[in-house]
């Protein structure tokens, strides 16, 4: 897991690498599929607005999916992208009265590959993960399992479910989680903070630790020495971090109170970011990797099919019936979706549906007579 390619010097910029990959996986898609229009007579640049169009609606679609499916916007489906995007790009070719089986069956095999190397991507993220792969004893069942850092979505899932065991010293309370009249819940410190510097800011610490010591005697006698001595304090110290971070705040609060639940313990800041890393979630399979196998094994026979000079609409036909069996063992695998609909997800079910159109038009492209080859390959 690597959710950040690189920073961008100067204006402080991170570039995502699942935003990274999949970029990288349309440019991939597009090289090719106006390859294989050129081989094949068709027009390359009714080919580049084709792959765009599916691009953009692919994009639109995946999110929307998860909108409608999990009423927020928080992700994506893959398969509603794929959905919507091919949606989209079969509108462009009716609108534009070109062949739809000729420019699709040039199209999908590269569709197929750009959603494999995107795999790589979710890899990358964190997202998508299979069901877990190890023992009782925690060790791995398969040499190629995988687990994810702290903080990952997995992790983060499992915690919340109750299946994943946190530290004392990792969980704090989020100050963009205070409201009023509320009692906010402890959570995992984010990443974010745990790399900031607390430890060399003697302000911030100072601060957490008069305020701490100011909290324990408020509501004591108000005229007491050492109240009245920890208020000044307080006060003098709080001055001196006005402009300060409010996550920072609450990172050196936690740290004072951490220290002072034992009076001999010195807890660093550092020790917690190192006490972060060492944290994984269980051992998993790696759908990721599988999938981007799986796709990367049915682009090349979709390939093979499309130079095999087959009549139109033979490739288009066997992705809609080999991409659906994919995607649905994979959801056999993966543990990341709900099964809402009768044990299954509602991608599952998605595919069937795909399935079902792809067994139709391979049976009909067999049954109508005088076959019509695809374009003459170069």
């Amino acid at each position: 897991m690597h959710p950040h390619l690189w920073t961008i010097p100067g204006i402080n910029f991170p570039i995502r690498t699942y935003g990274f990959i999949v970029g990288l996986s349309f440019v991939i898609a597009l090289l090719i599929a106006r390859r294989r229009a050129k081989s094949s007579n068709l027009d390359p640049g009714v080919m580049t607005n084709l792959t765009l169009i599916g691009m953009i609606g692919g994009l639109i679609g995946g999110p929307l999916m998860y909108f409608l499916h999990y009423h927020n916007f928080g992700g994506r489906e893959v398969i509603g992208g794929v959905v919507f995007g091919i949606v989209c790009a079969l509108g462009y070719l009716r609108f534009t009265g070109r062949s739809i089986l000729a420019y699709m069956d040039a199209a999908v095999p590269a569709l197929i590959l750009a959603m494999g190397i995107g795999r790589l991507g979710c890899l990358m993220f964190g997202c998508c993960w299979g069901g877990v792969c190890q023992t009782d004893s925690g060790q791995r069942s398969l040499a190629w399992a995988i687990h994810f850092p702290y903080f990952s979505p997995l992790y983060i899932e499992d915690w919340s479910a109750g299946r994943q065991e946190v530290p004392d010293e990792l969980m704090w309370i989020n100050p963009a989680n205070i409201k009023s009249g509320t009692t906010p819940t402890k959570e995992p410190i984010p990443p974010f903070v745990l790399e900031m510097d607390i430890d060399d800011d003697e302000a911030l610490i100072n601060w957490a630790s008069t305020a701490y010591a100011f909290s324990k005697l408020r509501g004591g006698d108000p005229k007491s020495e050492a109240l009245i001595n920890a208020s000044k304090a307080f006060a003098d110290a709080k001055k001196a971090i006005t402009d300060q971070n409010p996550f920072a705040k609450a990172a050196a609060a936690h740290l004072v109170q951490l220290n002072a639940k034992e009076e001999t313990r010195d807890l660093k800041w550092a020790d917690l970011r190192a006490l972060s890393k060492k944290q994984f979630t269980a051992w998993v399979h790696p759908a990721q990797l599988y999938d981007f196998i799986a796709l990367t094994l049915l682009f090349l026979l979709l390939s093979a099919i499309f130079f095999k000079g087959c009549r139109r609409g033979t490739v288009l036909a066997w992705a809609m019936v080999l991409y659906p069996i994919n995607r649905f063992v994979m959801e056999t695998i993966r543990t990341d979706n709900p099964r809402e609909f009768g044990g299954l997800t509602i991608s599952q079910v998605i595919c069937l549906a795909i399935f079902v159109f792809g067994v139709i038009l391979v049976v009909w492209l067999r049954m109508t007579r005088e076959p019509q080859k695809s374009p003459s390959i170069a």
